[in-house]
């Protein structure tokens, strides 16, 4: 029979034992009478190895209704503790727990003021940024108009072909159609926040150049001098520009002054050759000559114009004209700047009432969420506990759950278990730790239910020693460990205390003796062995144990009969090496595995508990 009590109970028991046998045989008086000493055939048989600890009743789940309540609050009713909660409450919504909400109310009204005003701010701010981008619209559109009017004057001046081929070295928009493509570009930016990730873009991509193109930094216009007195030998005879115009009448002009002069000149020459003979009076031909002067002088005048034409009011006048059309474009640049800064500041303030407003949004979605959370309902069917059921008793003593208790925020006012899969949940000695593993066959025995034995497995093991075990007693070192059991059995409760027996080893033929019957000294182990009618001490190889009967390797064979106590002449104080094997024991395993026994019978390592067979 497996025994029930804990190991280290188990031993604490066998000094006292073996004391008393040992006592008794003392005051026997005779040394020769070995009779009277107990013994016990050595038996060869199976043997099972097994961990014995005892532990709590469990649910493998478990459905923690907590407070979601950010404030401590008080409790106002709740469902009395062990109350079945079943399908019909939960169609029901049946109140389980109720907390007090009288703080909350006060709070949600006192955000509903800060949330109207940032819902203003919100919409004022959506509004200014659509209103700044139509701004910026118009803007563009008459710095554009602008621009316009200044290419057409630069045209009409200088000619179509001519302007175009001008602005096209000078790096400026040749045309309307160009002068369109470039607003449109710095229409884009102006309506575009700065972004400053921008600077990041890969140069080498081609669309990633496109992009920068179309959303990068402004291209400043050239302002580079320009020689324009080429340009009078290219407009050539079909010019249409007003330079070609005025050139053309400048040199008309010119022609006809030149024409004018050589025929006042044969005039005078005439007058004179008339005068001379006396045909004309002298009075003519003194008007011929002031004639001749005046239309002299008009020539010189006509050359005078050409001349500064040609060299001073051309290049001024195209230089000027230029001028205003790369001022217009300046100015068109300054304003798609002032329109991106004016532009980001809106968005600016339109992200900031954004977030805010997400953020107050939350705040009040969160409000309502727990004031909603004030009354619990069904929601899991099963069994109402109080508190949870993994923590400690002084946890749950000193957050207790009752009406008019204060509760915090994610504290577990009840815990409904999941009694579909139930377990065992104990503390593995760091002795016997290692002889513990996962997937290993274990039995369960109930106190509630005494003559019943479930079956189960190991499925949690911890890797480190339970810290709240060591608070108090750091020279204990357990590891928390969880056996699953089989099967669905409606009268387990949680809370129910259990012995739970793991299946360590099956030895199937070996030969063993009650673990009281070994003597260790200086980690050499001995039984003594019935000769006749005397005890005879002998050296022995042990191996793995359990509560009850230990493993013989070597040095006793089946059916030897062995004393289950120490002999008075046995137990002496002057032992010498004499009494000790020739070599080491070469028994497996570590001495912290064997029943390690003084010559008083002192027990100074607790043994492996397990399930012994029958006695042969």
């Amino acid at each position: 029979m497996i025994k029930t009590k804990a190991p280290w109970k188990t031993w604490s028991l066998i000094p006292l034992i073996i004391g008393g046998l040992a006592t008794g045989w003392w005051l026997s008086g005779s040394g020769e009478e070995t009779s009277l000493v107990p013994t016990f055939s050595a038996a060869r048989g199976p043997l099972q190895v097994s961990v014995l600890q005892g532990g709590e009743i469990r649910a493998m789940r478990n459905v923690e209704i907590k407070s979601e309540i950010e404030t401590p609050t008080k409790i106002l009713s709740i469902i009395p503790e062990g109350y079945l909660v079943t399908e019909e409450d939960i169609k029901e919504g049946k109140v389980l727990v109720e907390l007090d909400n009288s703080e909350l109310k006060a709070r949600i009204q006192d955000h509903e003021i800060e949330f109207q005003t940032t819902v203003s701010n919100y919409i004022d701010a959506d509004e200014g940024r659509e209103i700044q981008r139509s701004e910026n619209q118009s803007l563009i559109r008459d710095m554009k108009e602008i621009s316009s009017f200044a290419l057409m004057d630069f045209e009409k001046y200088l000619g179509r072909e001519l302007s175009e081929s001008v602005l096209t070295d000078a790096g400026l928009p040749s045309n309307i159609a160009a002068l369109d493509k470039f607003v449109t570009i710095l229409d884009t930016q102006a309506n575009t926040p700065t972004d400053p990730a921008l600077a990041l873009i890969d140069k080498n991509s081609a669309s990633d150049k496109k992009l920068a193109s179309a959303k990068g930094p402004i291209k400043a216009v050239k302002h580079d001098r320009i020689n324009f007195s080429p340009f009078l030998q290219q407009m050539g005879e079909n010019g249409d520009g007003e330079a070609q115009q005025k050139l053309r009448q400048l040199e008309d002009e010119l022609l006809l002054r030149q024409s004018e002069l050589a025929v006042s000149k044969q005039k005078v020459e005439s007058s004179e050759r008339l005068a001379s003979r006396s045909f004309i009076s002298k009075t003519q031909l003194e008007n011929d000559q002031v004639m001749f002067e005046k239309v002299t002088l008009a020539v010189k005048t006509a050359e005078t114009q050409l001349d500064l034409f040609k060299k001073y009011e051309f290049s001024k006048q195209c230089a000027l004209l230029l001028s205003e059309y790369r001022e217009s474009l300046t100015k068109l640049e300054r304003t798609v700047r002032a329109n991106r800064s004016k532009m980001a500041q809106a968005e600016t303030r339109f992200q900031t009432s954004k977030r805010r407003y997400e953020m107050e949004l939350a705040k009040r979605d969160n409000l309502d969420q727990q004031l909603k959370a004030c009354t619990i309902r069904a929601s899991q069917a099963g069994l109402v506990a109080y508190g949870d059921l993994d923590a400690s008793s002084s946890y749950n003593y000193t957050n207790s759950i009752e009406e008019g208790a204060s509760v915090r925020l994610r504290q577990t006012i009840l815990t409904i278990p999941d009694m579909s899969q139930m377990g065992v949940h104990v503390k593995v000695h760091e002795s016997q730790v290692k002889k513990v593993k996962i997937g290993q066959i274990a039995l369960i025995r109930v106190d509630a239910e005494p003559g019943k034995v479930l079956q189960g497995r190991v499925a949690e093991l911890a890797l480190m020693p339970d810290s709240s075990s060591s608070r108090y007693t750091p020279n204990l070192k357990v590891y928390p460990c969880t056996v699953h059991i089989d099967g669905l059995h409606p009268w387990l409760k949680p809370g129910m205390n259990a012995k739970v027996e793991i299946i360590v080893d099956q030895l199937s033929d070996v030969v063993f003796v009650p673990v009281q019957s070994v003597e260790v000294e200086q980690d050499h182990h001995f039984c003594y062995i019935r000769n006749g009618t005397r005890l005879e001490r002998r050296s022995i190889q042990t191996g793995v144990f359990n509560d009850e009967f230990i493993e013989i390797r070597g040095g006793l064979q089946p059916g030897e009969a062995v004393a289950l106590s120490l002999p008075k002449k046995a137990v002496t104080d002057d032992a010498g090496p004499s009494a000790l094997p020739g070599g080491e024991d070469t028994t497996p395993g570590s001495p912290s595995e064997k029943p390690v026994k003084s010559a008083t019978g002192k027990v100074k390592e607790v043994a492996v508990t397990g399930k012994p067979p029958p006695a042969s």
